[in-house]
């Protein structure tokens, strides 16, 4: 009896000594304390939102990473990325169906405004009439009013018509001066021979017919018919002045008084 309750205190102490040791638990670290930026999650507590935009400053010399290029972040198992919507096209009345524009029809089309040198046109050659320069050309056509279908009311209106006319035209430079001035010339000088020769005439009329009546024509129709002469004279001096403007060349009268030279 004594011998099998050894044997069975030596087996268990053999199986306790070939079951190894069990380690001890590590030491459980201290709870770290309590970051005071963190807000609080307390019931009815709103974690306040960063305004949008928002970036937390960096440190000096800091570089954000940049992704590889070609790279996509993983998506999670079955996700589907969202389609684009269609085309949106409002709805239509039952029946409705869309006008139809005219066959051959163009839309306007904004006017092609000519490009190329700043300040230099770009049109092309002989569209359009080129500006002709003053040439002087009105104090010697206004001549023509010597036509006026009233007695000696004619003659005095064109002289007067090209003296006023050759005045204000002489703001031109050129072939239009020169024209004007002897315009304005020849005017007063046609205006001051034909008044004195219409003056005199009545002045001889009056005077050799107040004591008897005169038979003849003569001696009394001599200044009117120097009159009429003169005028003849005014009408081709007009007419030469004119075909001489239209051309581009100075007229000349070298017999008319220079009230003004040059």
């Amino acid at each position: 009896m004594t011998d099998s309750r050894n044997d069975s205190t030596s087996e268990t102490e053999a199986e306790k000594s070939a079951v190894p040791p069990v380690p001890p638990a590590p030491p459980v670290p201290p709870a770290p304390p309590e970051n005071p930026y963190v807000p609080s999650t307390a019931p009815g507590y709103a974690v306040p939102r960063q305004a949008p935009d928002f970036a937390p400053p960096q440190a000096p010399g800091y570089v954000a990473a940049q992704p590889a290029p070609g790279y996509s972040p993983p998506q999670a198992p079955g996700y589907v990325a969202p389609q684009p919507a269609p085309a949106y096209a409002p709805p239509q009345a039952p029946g409705y169906v869309a006008p139809q524009q005219a066959p051959g029809y163009a839309p306007p089309q904004a006017p092609a405004y000519p490009t190329g040198t700043p300040g230099v046109a770009a049109y092309p050659a002989g569209a359009y009439p080129v500006a002709t320069p003053p040439r002087g050309l009105l104090p010697w056509a206004l001549g023509l009013l010597i036509f006026i279908p009233v007695p000696f009311v004619g003659g005095l209106a064109s002289g007067i018509a090209m003296a006023v006319s050759g005045g204000s035209s002489r703001r031109f430079g050129g072939v239009a001066r020169e024209n004007a001035r002897v315009a304005l010339n020849w005017g007063l000088t046609y205006l001051l021979v034909s008044t004195g020769l219409l003056i005199t005439h009545f002045v001889v009329l009056f005077t050799l017919t107040s004591g008897s009546p005169s038979s003849g024509f003569y001696p009394i129709g001599i200044p009117i018919t120097l009159y009429f002469a003169v005028s003849v004279l005014h009408v081709v001096l007009v007419i030469i002045g004119m075909v001489k403007a239209s051309a581009g060349r100075a007229m000349r009268v070298p017999f008319a008084i220079p009230y003004l030279r040059g």
